[in-house]
């Protein structure tokens, strides 16, 4: 039905009403007054109703002839036909006997833009009705309407209800969805309605992601207009509308984060938890997302944004190095840089454009490849023409470079010039085992001693002629003892000989004894015994001097020594009063371990830090063996548990501007994979000296001071364990067992 056709349905009504009454002067008049509203209506049939109103007035009995119509209803035809002459181009577009199809809807919306310039609301509703008639499954054509409504009408009743319309004939539609949701909101309807209408648009069947992405941030939208009474519902949907994108959509990567950015920016400002707010960051970091610029770069500007700094340079310098997609990683470089020279100092800005400089530059170089290519080509071509190393110039150029190499060839031409023989150069070429090398090795060593340590045992070697037969053995086998140590100390430290099977080493037994004229004479049997019995005692310190008059020296040595556990000082007579120090153990009791450390902090610091918690029995900074610098991490011995447990419960303490970590330490437990010895023993490989290690880390060879355990056990020595016989304790008894086998 058209406006024109409800117009006329009215004059009808009203004519009757007054046929019923013809004297009634008053519904004379209300029909008068409906024919002039209705002739300054624009509508293409206005002359029809002009001449229906001109016959109606002359139907009546006090009519003055010529009927006119008066002149404010004639000024207002006017103009209605003027408007009708502007429309009419418009009119024919949209005419009733036009197919829907793509042109008419152009003309509808070329009609509707026409009468929103125009400025006439009830114009404006009228086309919109005409078109979503023509077109009601046209999703935008109602969202249209639905704005124009807001805008100007701002009537919630008749908003809700074009979205309620638009709902039923559109109900695919995210995005009517969400808007239906915000325009319930404001006409301040209660949340049961709020929550029957989200219920409904989960289950309408929504087409894509970005549909319920639209729905859920409606949804969220609302929860946080309550405020921070309702924190707890807001933290659940946004948990809720995490999970059921997670779960409908697996493999959706929102590279906006339209829902975590927003979720970790209510629990910063709403639930006031910056806690919680990087911890949603975390999660995000830990998916997919990560590949993304944009996720750093959120998480970073959120940090930034609540003042912490120092997380968000922590956060710089995980980032820094992934290949992220689309050159994320020169973004992140050059924000780094950015965010470095605004709010960090001198050594930050330096520190980064040390770590960030090898991609930027190579970035650049990629950049000059794709500019410069004639170049390029030209600096390949040159590349190709350079001298290329042959394998033996190689190894030269890694031995020069190697500084185990250059010791090693020192210690050979330092005893090549203590050696002023012959005879023993020549012995030092013919034996190419272990033993000549260690032999090689000690010569070096002795050559570097004080002239005293090595005068003294020569000296009482050469008298030992002149004593008796007891008694020369005896001296003899002191000073053999003597030079055993001597042996044993530059073998380790020159020639790093690996020691067999975990066992103290020990020389062969002597079949011969070098005497002070340098002939070679057979040993007796009470030489060898006193052999066996040193070389079954533990090693003992030794001084320049009487025992009496020095002190045995405690000093903590680690594992990786490369000096063994022989003390520096050594005397061609050891100390028998004298016990040796016991080397020091640490088994991490009510021990923490702290890391995150400056490379500034002193022990001192870190004691007087801790200090409140407790009683403190000693404190380590772990030191790197190679170049010296502090690692970054150290353990504090505390007296009790307790103070122990106060240590661990603080929460990121800081020293020199840095957080600190502070944990109990529980050293790494041995098992397979890569561990801490160097050597074939056991399951692991490492750093070390030995054999049998089981894959013990670099950590606990530094902590625990722990005797190999034998990679094997001969078959002669499981008989004699069987048997009860004593255990063979070293090298000299190993080797008679195995020649019995």
């Amino acid at each position: 039905m058209t406006f024109f056709s409800i117009q006329v349905t009215c004059r009808e009504y009203e004519h009757e009403l007054s046929a019923l009454d013809p004297t009634s002067d008053a519904q004379l008049q209300r029909v008068r007054q409906l024919y002039h509203r209705q002739l300054q209506v624009p509508l293409a049939e206005a002359t029809q109703t002009m001449q229906s109103y001109l016959k109606w007035e002359g139907s009546l009995p006090d009519a003055q002839q010529p009927v006119q119509a008066p002149s404010h209803v004639q000024q207002g035809f006017q103009k209605a036909q003027q408007a009708v002459s502007l429309r009419h181009e418009h009119e024919a577009m949209v005419a009733p006997d036009k197919p829907a199809d793509e042109n008419l809807l152009a003309a509808f919306l070329a009609y509707i833009k026409y009468e929103e310039a125009k400025g006439d609301p009830a114009r404006v509703q009228l086309v919109y009705e005409r078109a979503l008639a023509a077109f009601p499954v046209t999703h935008y054509l109602w969202q249209a309407y639905a704005y124009y409504l807001q805008d100007h009408l701002k009537v919630p009743a008749a908003i809700n209800a074009v979205y309620s319309r638009a709902l039923r004939n559109c109900p695919w539609v995210g995005s009517l969805w969400a808007n239906a949701l915000r325009a319930l909101e404001v006409s301040t309807v209660f949340h049961e309605q709020h929550e029957t209408l989200y219920s409904s648009a989960l289950q309408a069947g929504l087409q894509s992601a970005d549909d319920y992405m639209e729905v859920v941030l409606a949804q969220l939208d609302a929860l946080r207009h309550r405020g921070a009474d309702h924190a707890q519902e807001l933290k659940q949907g946004f948990q809720q509308a995490a999970e059921l994108m997670q779960t409908y959509f697996p493999d959706y990567i929102d590279r906006t984060l339209r829902i975590h950015a927003y979720w970790a920016d209510c629990e910063l400002h709403v639930s006031q938890d910056p806690a919680a707010a990087e911890a949603v960051w975390e999660g995000v970091l830990k998916s997919t997302a990560a590949r993304y610029v944009e996720t750093w770069i959120g998480y970073i500007t959120m940090l930034i944004g609540s003042e912490n700094t120092g997380q968000a340079r922590r956060v710089f310098k995980r980032g820094y190095s992934r290949k992220l997609e689309e050159a994320g990683q020169l973004f992140l470089c050059q924000a780094w840089l950015r965010f470095e020279r605004e709010h960090g100092t001198a050594d930050t800005l330096a520190e980064a454009s040390r770590k960030v400089r090898p991609i930027l530059e190579q970035a650049a170089a990629a950049a000059a490849v794709v500019s410069d290519a004639e170049g390029t080509a030209k600096a390949q071509a040159a590349a190709k023409k350079a001298k290329k190393l042959t394998p033996q110039e190689m190894k030269k150029m890694r031995q020069q470079a190697d500084p185990n190499y250059q010791t090693k060839q020192a210690a050979a031409a330092a005893a090549t010039a203590g050696d002023g023989t012959a005879t023993s150069s020549k012995k030092g070429k013919k034996g190419k085992g272990p033993a000549a090398r260690a032999e090689t090795a000690a010569q070096a060593e002795s050559a570097s001693l004080p002239a005293a340590a090595v005068a003294e045992p020569t000296a009482k070697l050469a008298s030992a002629d002149a004593m008796p037969s007891d008694a020369a053995a005896a001296k003899h086998s002191t000073a053999q003892a003597a030079s055993q140590a001597l042996h044993h100390q530059a073998s380790a430290a020159g020639s790093k000989r690996r020691h067999g099977l975990g066992f103290p080493e020990d020389q062969p037994g002597p079949k011969k004894s070098k005497q002070a004229d340098g002939a070679d004479k057979p040993a007796d049997s009470s030489q060898q015994e006193q052999h066996a019995q040193q070389a079954q005692q533990p090693p003992s310190s030794f001084s320049a001097g009487p025992p009496s008059n020095q002190p045995p020296v405690s000093k903590p040595q680690s594992q990786h020594s490369k000096a063994g556990n022989v003390p520096g000082a050594v005397s061609a007579q050891p100390c028998a009063g004298a016990a040796q120090a016991p080397p020091v153990i640490f088994t991490d009791d009510c021990t923490a371990f702290v890391r995150g450390l400056d490379n500034k902090v002193t022990e001192e610091e870190l004691r007087n830090l801790l200090a409140a918690c407790g009683e403190i029995k000693g404190v380590r900074l772990v030191m790197d063996k190679v170049t010296g610098f502090f690692k970054g991490f150290g353990y504090v011995e505390f007296a009790k548990n307790s103070a122990l447990q106060k240590a661990v419960d603080l929460k990121e303490p800081e020293l020199h501007g840095r957080k600190m970590s502070i944990m109990v330490s529980k050293p790494p437990s041995g098992g397979p994979g890569r561990g801490g010895a160097r050597g074939r023993g056991g399951s692991g490989r490492g750093f070390g000296a030995g054999r049998g290690d089981r894959g013990r880390s670099i950590h606990q060879h530094e902590r625990l001071a722990v005797a190999a355990a034998p990679a094997f056990v001969p078959r002669a020595i499981a008989k004699g364990k069987a048997s009860g016989k004593a255990p063979a304790t070293t090298n000299a008894d190993f080797r008679k067992l195995l020649n019995k086998a």
